[in-house]
């Protein structure tokens, strides 16, 4: 009898514990909730700001070097912000740690009904 009690809480808990993840998840993908700030990607863009000017230096290989790197920093720094790379970091870890959690639950559910079917006469 003690088995079948422990194997309705461990199934109610695990069942409990995925449907509080995917409430929480819905949340977060739908924009209700905030997600947890795990990384923090810098958003400021430093681009370095030099002179190129074609006066400046005798070697026009290295000055257009310098001017095709400024372009393309500034560009990919357009292209993708610093606070969407946050969001897709930070999302992409949730939904690991939620994934971890569902198949854990699932384990910790699938003892309870192990325990629940366990038959006490062939243990005996």
């Amino acid at each position: 009898m003690a088995n079948k009690i422990i194997g309705y809480v461990f199934l109610f808990l695990g069942v409990i514990i995925i449907l509080w993840g995917l409430w929480f998840s819905y949340g977060i993908f739908t924009g209700n909730k905030p997600s947890p700030q795990l990384f923090a990607v810098d958003t400021s863009k430093e681009v370095s700001k030099k002179d190129v000017s074609l006066f400046q230096n005798s070697d026009l290989n290295e000055q257009a070097q310098n001017q095709i790197n400024a372009l393309l920093q500034n560009q990919l720094g357009n292209l993708i912000s610093g606070d969407s790379m946050n969001k897709i970091l930070n999302l992409t870890a949730w939904s690991i740690f939620m994934a971890i959690l569902v198949l854990a639950c699932g384990k910790i559910s699938s003892i309870g009904v192990q325990l629940i079917k366990a038959d006490p006469k062939k243990n005996a």
